[in-house]
């Protein structure tokens, strides 16, 4: 059985839940969650890289990831509280017993889509290191996302949906023009930099989106793997990176991924 199918036989927890935040949180503190769930994976994995299943690491970073994309996104998270509610209302359960344990809500319920992407992040086997390595990230929100109103993050997502919708169809046509000399499109860092100009967004708006450094998205699509702090934050953040421009996860993990370990063979020897 794997870990897949093992947690789906389980009650699956809400956002909040995943990222160990009260459904109150702030963005900065939903932020700080999810860079610390990052790096406790990334312990996880180096401790017991011998004892637990490949795929356990891969399921808990895709958890985290859409937790934070969903609850960093004021629109989407307005709708998923309002779900959870619902539920609460129909289940006859009081708010206050929201948080325990007991209580859960199927993140992206009955979305084939989410689960296709799932199951592929999950074959994809993660780096192990036998070492644990020290790591240099800052804590602190990046300036981009310091100050910023609720209003002014309902409007970056709102011109952020109006962009990504306008360039669907030259989008097409890029796609079109790559699989004209070789078949196939295969995502690399250059690929995502063009799909970015492309729906003319910026790294300060994605940054401002996605609360990650503009430094590190930049570092995604120059292909400078040695910036991240380990492997589990370059793929945390590939995933925000992906999911802000409204691409599908699935081709471009595998792809982006497959670089990354040939680069570490590479380093390696």
């Amino acid at each position: 059985m794997t870990g897949l199918e093992n947690s789906h036989m389980q009650e699956e927890e809400n956002y909040y839940q995943i990222l160990s935040v009260p459904s109150t949180a702030t963005l900065i503190e939903i932020r700080n969650a999810f860079e610390e769930k990052l790096e406790e994976a990334h312990l996880e994995a180096i401790a017991a890289y011998s004892l637990l299943p490949e795929v356990e690491t891969e399921e808990k970073l895709l958890q985290y990831s859409q937790a934070f994309v969903a609850l960093a996104n004021p629109i989407a998270r307005a709708k998923y509280d309002d779900e959870i509610k619902q539920l609460e209302i129909a289940s006859k359960q009081p708010a206050n017993q929201l948080d325990s344990a007991s209580t859960t809500i199927a993140p992206y319920p009955g979305d084939p889509e989410r689960e296709k992407t799932e199951a592929a992040l999950l074959r994809i086997k993660p780096v192990k290191k036998q070492h644990e390595e020290k790591l240099e990230i800052t804590k602190s929100a990046p300036k981009e996302v310091v100050g910023q109103t609720q209003e002014e993050r309902q409007d970056f997502y709102l011109n952020l949906a109006v962009k990504n919708e306008l360039s669907e169809d030259s989008l097409e046509e890029y796609y079109s023009k790559l699989r004209a000399h070789g078949g196939k499109v295969t995502f690399n860092g250059a690929v995502l930099k063009q799909i970015r100009e492309l729906k003319s967004i910026t790294l300060d708006e994605l940054a401002k989106i996605t609360c990650i450094r503009s430094t590190y998205l930049e570092a995604i699509e120059d292909e400078i793997f040695h910036k991240f702090p380990s492997e589990i934050y370059l793929k945390g953040y590939l995933i925000c990176y992906v999911e802000a421009m409204n691409l599908s996860v699935e081709q471009i993990y595998e792809d982006y991924i497959c670089l990354y370990k040939n680069y570490l063979e590479a380093k390696n020897g």
